[in-house]
Formats: C-alpha cells, structure tokens, sequence
C-alpha cells in the first residue's frame, strides 16, 4: 500500500486489513515522501505484521509500488490503497482462489464507489479471454483489488511503468496477459472511495491521452493503423461519452465492424470474447441514441455487430426507450 498525505482515511484503510478473516501476511506500507501525519498513524497501530517503508524523496505512485513489489516477500503480493475499505475476507477468498488455480497470475475483484454520490457497482470481467479482449477499452482490473502471484512478476520482470501515469496499472496489465492467466472474481470486495483527491476524480484528460496509447498498441497487434482521430473516437466510445446522432451511429458501427472483421483475419483475440465485447458496445451505444426513434431498434437488430445477445428482448427494450422519451403509449 503506497501513501502520499493520506491521513484523512488511512486508518479506517488499514483496520480493514489488519481485521481480515486470513491472518498470515505481511502488510507492506510504503510512504512516499508524506509531510503529513501519515507516518505517525502507521506506527500507531502496533501491529507486528505492519512494514513501513519510508522514502525520503518523493517515488509518485508507480515507484511506490515498485519499490513495495522489490521488498515483498510473500507468495502473493496483493493491492491496497489508502483511502479504500477491503471487505473482511478479501485476503482468504483470493488468496484461496489463487491456491486452486496454479495458472492464474493476477486476480482481481468487482467493487463498489461510496464516498461520493454514486454507490454503483463496477463489475469487470471474468474470464482470461473476457479479460484481455477488454483491454481494448479500457483496464481490464480494478486496480486496488488485485492479487499477483509475486514469482510470476520477478520472473517476467513485471513492474509498473511511470510514463504512463496516471494508467500504469492498464498498462502493466497488458504486458502480464501475455505472459500468463488472470481472472477476476465475480465478489464485491472492496469499497472504492471517491473524494475530491482520488485519482478516479483526476486528471481525465491525462488519464484519456496516455490510455489511448495503451489501446493503440492493442490495436495495432489487430493489424490496424488507427489515426488519432479515430483514437480518439475509439475511447470516447468506449467510455460512453459521445453525444450520439445517426451519423456518430454510423460511424460507430462501421469503426466496431472493422475491429471485428481484423481479429476475425489475426485471431488476436478470442473470436468469441470479442464479438461479445463489441456486442453489447453496439448496444449501449444504440441504447443512448433510441431517443432518435424507433429505427434505432431495428437498426441495432440488423448490425453485424448484433452477435451475442444475452438479452433476448433488447431490441424491445430500445422501442420501449424510444417510447418513452417522445412520450408515446405502447
């Protein structure tokens, strides 16, 4: 757990891993040059499993972790940050998830905002294939509830890249899987704090421009060339952000057809995985332009990109949209 001037919710974040259910571990605190009373609550928990860690100068956060990751020494190496809650049986479900499945690598958990106004649940996806075909969107893990096999990391030598700051986790993640397994599990076991500091409320515009080029590296292994307009567009659309008309629906149909039809030619990624990824992009994407008409429905309908289709009745759930923002009767 790396900590810059952390102390408003340091200690509520290190009770809940001093209080977990699994006792065996070494708590690893790296303190990043603070000038806060950070240091000072640390050691006020006398907790002998409790490693600080000081920095006289400051690492910024990809250093911290690395220099946590260099001075690990147990099995796994599990993350923590410290204004977040880790649910009391985080360490035992993962660690045990990991015992029974040697070639899982890296495995992350779903969690749920709180501090802010939105107490939503952000749920990744599961599987290995599920999870590298979503690194064409975004990071596939959230990063604060990860747990690596730490031999893995040491023998690929793993570590976190501070030029891609503020994503380096995205992009760590991206050289991991292909290397070996990962998975998340289908539990909430952290609750992540949103609050004016926290890097989820920051620096989005930094956040777009360096996962771009994550994504574009992703891209390219698809044998494209994007441009930066259409990176640009590529994120936007991923992130759900554009102000969608038919002509910005054309445009994302066309540009998911062609990422489709390049992995179909690469087979970069699972074929299967894929086509769901970008099956239900194509349906949040039409699910925002229904107030448009009713043609959105059978436009979504006739797509090639409307492949896996875990809802039957989506098609019908558009109309009802439709409906109901040009105040019509069904």
């Amino acid at each position: 757990m790396p900590i810059h001037n952390g102390a408003a919710f340091l200690k509520e974040a290190m009770e809940s891993i001093l209080q977990q259910t699994l006792g065996d571990f070494e708590y690893l605190i790296v303190d990043d040059a603070s000038t806060d009373h950070s240091v000072e609550i640390i050691r006020s928990l006398k907790d002998p499993r409790i490693r600080l860690i000081q920095s006289p100068e400051r690492l910024k956060l990809s250093g911290a972790l690395n220099l946590g990751l260099d001075h690990a020494r147990g099995r796994y190496v599990a993350r923590m940050d410290a204004d977040d809650i880790s649910h009391p049986r985080r360490l035992e479900i993962q660690a045990r998830f990991l015992e029974q499945n040697p070639k899982i690598g890296l495995c992350g958990t779903w969690i749920r905002y709180f501090g802010g106004t939105s107490h939503a649940v952000l749920k990744k996806p599961l599987t290995h294939e599920a999870i590298r075909a979503f690194t064409l969107l975004d990071t596939p893990f959230a990063h604060p509830t990860v747990m690596m096999r730490r031999d893995l990391f040491d023998h690929h030598h793993l570590r976190f890249d501070g030029r891609y700051f503020p994503t380096e986790d995205f992009e760590l993640w991206t050289r991991a899987l292909g290397h070996f397994k990962a998975a998340n599990l289908p539990e909430i076991l952290l609750n992540y704090r949103i609050h004016g500091q926290s890097l989820t409320g920051l620096d989005w515009s930094a956040m777009d421009e360096q996962a771009i080029l994550i994504i574009r590296t992703q891209l390219l292994a698809l044998g494209l060339s994007p441009t930066a307009e259409e990176l640009r567009f590529h994120r936007q659309l991923a992130m759900g952000r554009l102000e969608m008309t038919p002509s910005r629906l054309d445009q994302a149909e066309s540009w998911l057809t062609t990422i489709l039809a390049a992995n179909q030619r690469e087979r970069t990624f699972s074929p299967e995985a894929l086509e769901k990824l970008l099956s239900d992009l194509w349906f949040r994407t039409c699910l925002h332009t229904a107030r448009h008409g009713f043609w959105v429905a059978r436009r979504y309908s006739s797509s090639p990109l409307h492949l896996h289709d875990t809802m039957p009745d989506r098609g019908q759930w558009l109309i009802r949209l439709a409906a109901l923002k040009n105040k019509l009767r069904l």
